[in-house]
């Protein structure tokens, strides 16, 4: 039997070329320094489609034909949003194993975290492991489960490899408690590994930064070094707990800076060379979001205010030497910025509203692409042939970095394609689409 409802699709494919191609116009009006008016937009009549296409794309599924699924109605976030609410949640890639396999967290700081492979193959899902981080340049991946953190170097599709370090939860949490003896911190809490937020193992698996809701921690052979919130601030200012609101770190691709912020702090950057720390004021209310360049000559910074936000490129080697006064370079002046990755064109941007930026050095924008909700993640692959991009919406986008142009159903202003996607929702089998 033919899964395939063909005036259904039929409508879903009219307006979807009719929306991109009305808001790929209004765009560029705005940057030909026009103002026109958000009411000029007919809203996506697609809404009143979505329950019906998303049995299509199970029942597609279900017959192994996701190719002609991807002809028949193009894969869409935005119309689906009013009647999927509830079942979407982040995505979290965490890198590429290679150049065609993804790894990527779902449930973040949920009992029921999951990771994930996809590639060619499909996908798979751990049955071992809640939580993944790859290192800053990859080849290490971190492994989290209940009893601990394993770093695996190399490992394949069903994350088996040689394990270079082990972590066991009882020795990190007694390191903790030791240093905060009367302060609520990830030390007393029952599941740890559910209190993840990031992890980036480090020189080869010997080290790794573990990003918590209850702190950031620098883990190193037997000691751990509580990042922040900084222990003597806690005591200062007698801090019942360690937790953080928007905490967020990187680490450069040399692994000699670390960079790391939240909600009360100041962009915060680490030189392990020299053990100096330096603080960055934002431009806006609250940090939000680190990424540090290729060549590791830069940070980029970006701080937020409600669902806007400014972002800054901090020279690492001026960083010791800037007056208190002088401003840096701002990049972007518009965005709240969940998450950056550099490519060799520039810096990608992923905002709340959905939209990803790519921005030169000289702050001017190449590009920008609709993925179509919130962006959680980003993850190039070695090759820089594949962009992966994991959204509150529940989705994993791979877009084609290498494509000469961007097809009906786009919006942006640049070239990338999108060549597949994972709708990875709550309590539901992923659905390639």
């Amino acid at each position: 039997m033919d899964w395939l409802d063909t005036e259904i699709a039929e409508q879903w494919r009219k307006e979807g070329k009719r929306y991109a191609s009305d808001v790929n116009a209004f765009v560029h009006r705005i940057l030909q320094g026009e103002h026109p008016d958000e009411s000029e937009l007919a809203d996506d009549a697609r809404h009143s489609l979505s329950s019906k296409v998303m049995k299509l794309v199970k029942q597609a599924n279900l017959q192994g034909e996701v190719e002609r699924l991807r002809e028949e109605l193009p894969a869409a976030t935005w119309p689906l949003s009013n009647h999927f609410q509830d079942s979407m949640q982040a995505v979290q890639v965490v890198g590429y194993l290679n150049e065609d396999t993804m790894l990527c967290n779902t449930g973040v700081l949920s009992n029921n975290g999951q990771l994930y492979t996809m590639d060619q193959q499909g996908w798979w899902c751990s049955p071992d492991y809640t939580m993944a981080g790859c290192s800053a340049v990859g080849g290490y991946v971190a492994l989290a489960s209940h009893e601990g953190i394993r770093v695996i170097r190399e490992p394949d599709r069903k994350l088996e490899g040689e394990q270079v370090a082990y972590y066991p939860w009882d020795k990190i949490k007694d390191r903790i408690k030791a240093q905060l003896p009367e302060i609520e911190s990830l030390a007393d809490t029952v599941h740890p590994e559910n209190t993840i937020e990031k992890l980036i193992p480090m020189d080869q698996g010997q080290a790794l930064l573990l990003q918590s809701r209850y702190g950031i921690y620098l883990i190193e052979r037997e000691q751990v070094v509580i990042l922040h919130p900084d222990v003597a601030e806690i005591q200062e200012y007698e801090y019942e707990d360690t937790h953080l609101f928007m905490g967020h770190t990187a680490v450069s691709s040399d692994e000699r800076w670390i960079a790391w912020g939240s909600q009360m702090s100041s962009h915060t950057v680490l030189d392990r060379e020299s053990n100096k720390t330096y603080q960055v004021e934002p431009e806006s209310s609250y940090p939000h979001c680190a990424a540090f360049s290729q060549d590791n000559q830069v940070v980029w910074f970006n701080a937020c205010h409600f669902y806007n936000g400014v972002t800054i490129q901090v020279p690492l080697d001026s960083i010791a030497n800037r007056k208190q006064d002088e401003e840096w370079p701002i990049m972007e002046e518009n965005a709240r910025v969940y998450t950056m990755i550099e490519m060799e064109a520039g810096m990608v941007i992923g905002d709340a509203y959905g939209y990803l930026y790519c921005i030169n050095r000289e702050g001017q924008e190449l590009w920008r692409h609709f993925v179509g909700s919130t962006i959680c993640s980003l993850a190039v692959s070695p090759e820089q042939s594949q962009l992966a991009v994991g959204t509150y919406g529940g989705m994993l986008h791979i877009l084609d970095l290498g494509s000469e142009r961007m097809d009906e159903y786009g919006i942006g202003t640049g070239t990338l394609r999108e060549r597949e996607r994972y709708v990875l929702w709550r309590e539901q089998e992923p659905l390639r689409w």
